[in-house]
């Protein structure tokens, strides 16, 4: 059986798209291709990346669905799996024109998310996000399953389309087997990931001078592309903030270098901000800290408050506020033993309960319900 794969947004070897989901496939024996932006087509892994030219912006992510379409077509493949909102069109072709079973991946609240787009036009902001939910679940009821993130997202599409699975974005296990950190010197408070406004990146860039006031051998690692463009005007120069907090712009790694990061770090940091979409999600980064037995300190709301607070892994600090996150990096610097605790304490609820492994049965067992039905 063929798998298709369709991504416009994400590059082919995405975390969850390629290490993720179609290795799964791929190692359950399904042909799996993944049509996504990338320089050049290739084989990795037992996958075959059919390259797209890359997107140059959001409008030619549009312009281009015709192309993609045809290249999906191409492919003739037994089920399609797309990851992206703005290939709903492309998606509604496959399964209306071609009959083609279809699953709609959905990673994240998207038009929650619009509403604190900057590059969208303030008046348009709440029309674009009514829009692009409705039709997205409009959209839903012609696909063959949809694959959530979260139960209240899953609850969400339910309602237009019953056959969907949850598929928790949970780290791979195999990929933290490695020495936990202990007591790492001179200390690293790291933040892994994309960062902006919304995430964070001003409340870390006022928190750590405060830090280094009294521990000034701190480092603060921020390891992913950054967004400075919707910051406050204090922040056109950001020269004197990282100076000033010994703050180091990583900007993107590839993905099998991260287990080594974490490994060099002491303190891992989710404090993002409380948007409608980040309320209702479930931050991958907290999880892989978990995995790599750091400490979090992460902002007290939804599920990193949750999964903070029930596993005793690490301190909340108030949502937007530098001396809160200050305050708590200073806490476990000063307390190495209490700091150690909750690391194991975060890694051993990792090892119990938020492996990927433990939720790629549900992806295969979905492809398996919906090519039989099908057959029928």
């Amino acid at each position: 059986m063929k798998v298709c794969i369709l991504t416009t947004a994400h590059s082919p070897f995405d975390e969850r798209i390629f290490h993720k989901e179609a290795k799964s496939l791929a190692e359950a024996g399904y042909e799996v291709v993944i049509v996504a932006p990338h320089e050049k087509s290739e084989v990795k892994e037992g996958i075959r990346i059919q390259a797209v030219a890359p997107l140059s912006s959001r409008k030619d992510r549009i312009w281009r669905l015709k192309s993609i379409y045809r290249i999906a077509l191409q492919e003739n493949a037994d089920i399609y799996h797309f990851h992206d909102p703005d290939l709903i069109p492309v998606a509604l072709w496959l399964t209306r024109k071609r009959c083609k079973p279809v699953i709609y991946d959905v990673h994240e609240y998207y038009g929650d998310s619009l509403l604190t787009r900057y590059w969208l036009p303030r008046p348009l902001r709440k029309f674009v996000a009514r829009t692009v939910d409705r039709v997205e679940k409009w959209a839903s009821r012609s696909f063959a399953g949809i694959i959530t993130v979260n139960g209240h997202m899953a609850e969400l599409f339910r309602l237009e389309n019953p056959e969907g699975e949850i598929l928790h974005n949970y780290p791979l296990k195999r990929q933290f087997e490695f020495p936990r950190p202990v007591n790492v010197k001179p200390p690293v408070i790291l933040y892994l990931g994309g960062i902006n406004r919304e995430r964070g990146l001003e409340v870390i860039l006022r928190a750590m001078p405060l830090v280094r006031r009294k521990y000034p051998e701190a480092v603060c690692e921020l390891v992913g592309p950054a967004e400075t463009v919707d910051l406050g005007p204090e922040f056109a120069d950001l020269a004197p903030w990282l100076e000033q907090g010994n703050i180091r712009l990583r900007g993107k790694i590839a993905y099998e270098h991260v287990p080594n990061i974490l490994a060099l770090s002491s303190i891992a940091l989710v404090p993002l901000l409380p948007t409608l979409n980040y309320r209702k999600a479930i931050p991958v980064k907290l999880l892989e800290y978990m995995a790599a037995g750091l400490p979090v300190i992460g902002s007290r709301f939804g599920y990193i408050e949750e999964i903070i607070t029930k596993n005793q892994c690490g301190l909340l600090i108030e949502p937007g506020d530098p001396d809160s996150l200050a305050k708590a990096i200073c806490a476990l610097l000063e307390n190495p033993k209490d700091t150690l605790t909750q690391g194991q304490n975060g890694w051993d609820a990792f090892q119990r309960e938020y492996t990927w492994e433990k939720e790629q049965s549900k992806l295969l067992t979905l492809y398996e319900r919906i090519l039989a039905a099908r057959n029928q």
